[in-house]
C-alpha cells in the first residue's frame, strides 16, 4: 500500500472528541481526542467531518461535500452509535408503543454500503471502525435520571437492561459485516475495549462516550493500525 499521509474522517461525537464534563455538567470537545493526537504524533493530515449526533443518514448528506473538499487518500467511517439510539423522551412517555431507532437496522446497513461505495467511486480508500462497547447500566441511569417512574417505563419498553448493550452490539456487528462484503480493513476498537477487564473505566458517566482515557485507547489503536496496515511495521 502507498503511504497515506492524508486521511478524512466522517463520524459522530466519538471521533469528534466529545466527552462529558461532570464538573460543568455538559458535553465538551477536547483537544486530546484520538483523532487530534493521532494526527499530531504520526504527522498525518486529518480532515475531520465528524458531527455530534451524526447518523448514517446525515453522513450521506454530508459526504458529497466532504469528498469534494477532502484531498485525502483514505476515509475512515465511524457511525452507528446514534443510528441505533431511540428518542428516549418518546419512549418514556409511551413505553408500550412501537418505537424504532433513529435509523432502523436494515436501513443502517444500506446507508453504510452507500457511503462505502461513494468513497470508492471517489478514488479514496475506505476504512471502517467498530463501535466501542457501552455500559448498559450507566446508560439506563443516564436516560432515567434517577426517576423511579422513568425507570419503570423504560423497563416496560426494554424488558431487560441488557437489551441496551445487545442492540448497540448488533449495529457494530453490522459494520463489520458490511466491511467484509467490500473487503475493507476494520479498525476493531470494540475488540480492544472488550479485552480490558474494566473497560467501563474508560467510559463517561453517560455510559456511551469514551472518556479521555478511552480516547487515549482509541488513539493507540489508530497508531497500531497505521503502523501495521500503512507503514508495514
Amino acid at each position: 500500500m502507498n503511504i497515506i499521509n492524508q486521511i478524512g474522517v466522517i463520524g459522530d461525537s466519538i471521533l469528534k472528541g466529545v466527552v462529558f464534563d461532570e464538573i460543568a455538567g455538559k458535553y465538551k470537545f477536547i483537544k486530546q481526542g484520538a483523532v487530534n493526537l493521532f494526527s499530531r504524533d504520526n504527522k498525518v493530515e486529518i480532515k475531520n467531518y465528524s458531527k455530534f449526533g451524526c447518523t448514517s443518514k446525515k453522513a450521506l448528506e454530508l459526504l458529497p461535500q466532504a469528498l469534494a473538499k477532502c484531498p485525502s487518500q483514505a476515509m475512515l467511517v465511524e457511525l452507528g452509535g446514534n443510528d441505533c439510539d431511540y428518542n428516549w423522551e418518546e419512549v418514556l412517555k409511551n413505553p408500550k408503543s412501537n418505537h424504532t431507532p433513529f435509523v432502523p437496522f436494515e436501513e443502517f446497513k444500506t446507508n453504510l454500503s452507500q457511503i462505502i461505495e461513494k468513497i470508492l467511486i471517489s478514488g479514496k480508500k475506505p476504512f471502517v471502525m467498530s463501535l466501542p462497547p457501552i455500559d448498559a447500566d450507566r446508560y439506563f441511569n443516564w436516560i432515567t435520571k434517577g426517576s423511579k417512574e422513568k425507570a419503570e417505563n423504560l423497563m416496560n419498553f426494554l424488558g431487560n437492561k441488557s437489551i441496551i448493550y445487545r442492540h448497540q452490539e448488533l449495529y457494530s456487528r453490522a459494520i463489520e459485516s458490511v466491511a467484509r462484503q467490500y473487503d475493507l480493513f476494520i479498525v476493531n476498537v470494540r475488540e480492544v475495549f472488550l479485552q480490558i477487564h474494566n473497560y467501563t473505566d474508560y467510559l463517561c458517566i453517560d455510559g456511551i462516550h469514551p472518556n479521555e482515557k478511552g480516547q487515549a485507547i482509541i488513539k493507540q489503536i489508530f497508531d497500531n493500525t497505521y503502523k501495521k496496515v500503512v507503514l508495514g511495521i
